[in-house]
């Protein structure tokens, strides 16, 4: 019989999952891992909840840290982050096959092995969607001085990209919000940055902005519409380079005032 161990969609609970998986002593070949929260029910397959615990998470991450390296905690982070159902258990079997080797560093290199060239694949495609959104995010300051950006990300990059911000704006006060999954990177004035979840919109979104940022908000307006060439228009070249989906969240290219 197959033990399904169905995690929470996050890294905290996959890793909660990988934990469960093997402290099981099940056998590898008798679990799966899945993030899938509705799924038909298989004869001879027992379900069984994970539920997320930091503790079992943070034990598997230091050992994957350790014993196979940068690289791969690094592929394993970025495909959790990835909405794809196979993931859980290609990061699973990944971690196994890696633990496994005399030196489990060269996982990360073993392209040929079907569950870490998943792995490989969604990482590559998390980390396109974070690198567009190191450029894309645009602050706007609030009139408590908090600096707010939104996005609605295709993949749960807001651990990956805060990193970045906390870099480049270390002595500000700021939030990313993601729409869609209702998280929130929150950035303290010179510290580290937290994740909070369940955060509903109305609790940043009801602030107006204040008065220097309309200044601002009104000079780039005009700056990037001064730039532009209306002979040379060239909207194919512009959606390639930036797709519309980001530009709801860019002041630039607001044609009316959203914020009051």
């Amino acid at each position: 019989m197959t033990h399904v161990f169905q995690c929470e969609d996050t890294l905290t609970g996959m890793m909660t999952g990988v934990y469960d998986a093997w402290d099981s002593r099940l056998g590898h070949q008798k679990v799966r891992l899945t993030t899938a929260q509705n799924i038909d029910r298989e004869f001879f397959c027992e379900y069984v909840w994970v539920k997320p615990d930091l503790t079992k998470a943070e034990k598997v991450l230091r050992t994957v840290r350790e014993r196979l390296g940068e690289e791969a905690y690094e592929m394993i982070a970025y495909a959790a982050s990835y909405p794809d159902e196979r993931k859980a258990d290609a990061i699973y079997r990944m971690i196994v096959l890696g633990l496994s080797l005399p030196v489990g560093r060269q996982i990360s290199g073993m392209l040929t092995q079907p569950d870490v060239q998943l792995v490989f694949e969604l990482k590559r495609k998390a980390w396109h969607i974070a690198h567009r959104y190191l450029g894309f995010v645009r602050f706007r300051e609030l009139r408590t001085g908090v600096l707010l950006s939104e996005i609605d990300a295709e993949a749960d990059v807001l651990a990956l990209i805060a990193p970045h911000f906390t870099d480049r704006l270390p002595m500000e006060n700021w939030v990313i919000y993601d729409r869609g999954r209702q998280k929130a990177a929150v950035h303290p004035l010179g510290k580290g940055f937290f994740i909070l979840e369940e955060v509903k919109e109305e609790e940043f979104f009801g602030i107006c902005n204040s008065k220097k940022e309309e200044c601002f908000e009104a000079l780039w307006k005009t700056f990037h519409r001064a730039i532009g060439i209306e002979e040379r228009t060239n909207t194919r070249l512009q959606g390639s380079l930036l797709p519309g989906k980001y530009r709801r969240f860019m002041n630039e290219f607001s044609t009316e005032k959203t914020y009051a």
